[in-house]
Order: structure tokens, then sequence, then C-alpha cells
């Protein structure tokens, strides 16, 4: 498959899909006489579960060693179930600390409200 195959059925831009390729996210795409990169099926997998990941807050570093750990293929559900719980318990800290942040800010401005 073509790389404009790929980006059509992906969603994904030709150059976020090469971009990948030199990550190493996805397996090099192999070369035809002509120089046009072709793709296997399995790529659309795999560019899915990176393009969810990264909207989950992955990063690619984390979405890189996930790939790896199954040479390049997506990982098994009891992986990506505990990534999820990491990645949830992670969230969970952030946003307590922007709610600590946040009351901070709120009692500094109305310290200074009673100020003016």
């Amino acid at each position: 498959m073509r790389i404009g195959d790929v980006a059509q059925r992906s969603g994904l831009s030709t150059s976020r899909i090469r971009f990948y390729e030199r990550r190493g996210l996805i397996p090099l795409a192999v070369r035809g006489e002509n120089g046009y990169r072709n793709y296997s099926s399995d790529v659309l997998e795999t560019l899915n579960f990176i393009y969810q990941a990264q909207d989950l807050g992955f990063t690619l570093d984390e979405i890189g060693a996930a790939l790896s750990q199954r040479s390049g293929g997506t990982p098994n559900e009891k992986e990506v179930l505990s990534a999820l719980r990491e990645k949830l318990a992670a969230l969970d800290q952030h946003i307590d600390e922007v709610v600590r942040r946040k009351q901070r800010i709120v009692a500094l401005i109305e310290k200074y409200k009673t100020r003016s």
C-alpha cells in the first residue's frame, strides 16, 4: 500500500506518517523500484494505536516503548490496560495539583481585592 493510500485510510498526513517512520514508531516501508514507499496493511492498526494514544496524552517516547516491547506490533490488552491505569493516576495527580494551584490563586485574588 502506498503512502497516499495509508494517509487516506488512516486520516493522517503523509508527512506525519513519514515522521512516525523516522521516529521508528512504524516499520520502514519497503521501497519499490520506482522509489515509492510500500506499507503492509498492518501499519494502519499501528497508526490508529499511535493516534489514539497521543490523543489520550501519551508521549511519543511512551508509545515507542510500548510498540518496541511488541516488536512493532500493537501492545496486547493487558499492557494497554496497565498503561491506561498509569496514565489515569498521573492525570488524577495533575488535576489535584491544578485544583490546589487554583485555590491559591483565588485566595490571592481575594487578599488583594480586599486591599483595594
